[in-house]
């Protein structure tokens, strides 16, 4: 592992910690975790630094782990950034279902999209050939789409499980669409975008 993938898996674990706080206050689960800032501002970079090591071990058998390690860390950041920013919306707004959650998702995905082409062109793809930021814009479009209806849908015809509030079933209903779109953007980066 290179320093500057230390320092690159620092600071992002700082900015995932950074990104958390908001969605840790709106949902109300900032005050029932005990430690939680020990948690997010030295357990859990020392354990992403643990984590990467053994990912970059591994890859010197398996070289495209490597790759898989960088891009579900940038992934993890991007959906702090994603989440931190729509909690912060809904708290401003009170919006959690229907059109004013669409509408509040889309400056909430964008930010974390723009994030993510940094990072992936600098540093998970960074060997591959310069990505074309307008071919990442449309890919990123359609994960936008996917994305921001599978959030409208679930909020909107899916009443909240378990009594669950209607904030923290927006943020499960953001979980459902990352993967949807995680799914998506990925294959979309490695073989249109990065290739």
């Amino acid at each position: 592992m290179r320093q500057s993938d230390l320092v690159i898996t620092l600071v992002i674990a700082y900015l995932i910690a950074i990104f958390a706080l908001p969605t840790l206050m709106n949902t109300g689960y900032l005050l029932k975790i005990p430690f939680v800032y020990l948690i997010l501002y030295i357990v859990f970079p020392l354990i992403t630094i643990l984590g990467m090591y053994i990912a970059n071990l591994i890859a010197k058998k398996m070289a495209i782990l490597w790759q898989v390690a960088k891009f579900a860390l940038v992934g993890v950041l991007n959906t702090a950034i994603d989440f931190g920013v729509l909690n912060f919306l809904i708290f401003l707004t009170n919006y959690t279902q229907g059109t004013g959650i669409g509408l509040i998702n889309v400056p909430s995905f964008s930010l974390a999209i723009l994030n993510s082409y940094i990072w992936n062109r600098k540093w998970v793809f960074e060997k591959a050939r310069e990505g074309n930021f307008f071919t990442f814009v449309a890919v990123t479009v359609i994960g936008l789409l996917i994305n921001t209806s599978v959030v409208v849908a679930v909020t909107t015809f899916i009443p909240p499980a378990f009594n669950l509030s209607p904030t923290v079933w927006a943020n499960v209903a953001k979980v459902f669409a990352t993967v949807f779109s995680m799914i998506w953007n990925f294959t979309g980066y490695k073989l249109i975008v990065f290739r």
